[in-house]
């Protein structure tokens, strides 16, 4: 009984070593088959590249594609120096309304500090209101004195 299941495997491992062959003919040529087809299609796609890189470059070498550019650049240029004009001219009328302000406003402390000006009230009208306080009995002598002081050293 060994050597009929002996007798059996030898055929039975030739069919099978055929049918593997088979198979891996079978893969190997599928595999060159798409190969080659992949390498047509790289093939083709540099082509449409390269006929589209060909059409790019004659569209934009192309007279009134540059010429539109031209203009265009032109325009761009004319507009600049228009503007550039305009910032000259108006730049000494904002320069004169930025000094005008800076000096009005520095009139109007100075002026406050000549003035013996606190927070918009005079050293005159403090003086009053601190006399007022002393007679009603709010502030003491010293108190009062102290703060007149104060008052009259800043005029």
């Amino acid at each position: 009984m060994l050597k009929e299941n002996e007798k059996t495997k030898k055929p039975l491992k030739k069919i099978m070593k055929k049918d593997q062959d088979k198979i891996l003919d079978d893969a190997t040529q599928k595999y060159e088959q798409t190969v080659a087809h992949e390498k047509q299609i790289g093939k083709d796609v540099l082509t449409e590249i390269e006929n589209t890189v060909k059409t790019g470059t004659e569209f934009i070498k192309s007279q009134p594609y540059l010429e539109s550019l031209k203009n265009r650049s032109l325009k761009i240029k004319e507009n600049k120096i228009k503007h550039e004009k305009n910032l000259k001219k108006q730049s000494p009328k904002l320069y004169r309304k930025i000094t005008n302000g800076f000096f009005n406003f520095f009139e109007v402390i100075v002026g406050r500090i000549k003035l013996g000006t606190q927070y918009g009230n005079s050293s005159l009208e403090l003086l009053e209101k601190l006399a007022r306080l002393k007679e009603l009995g709010i502030l003491t002598d010293e108190e009062f004195a102290k703060k007149k002081k104060k008052i009259l050293d800043r005029i």
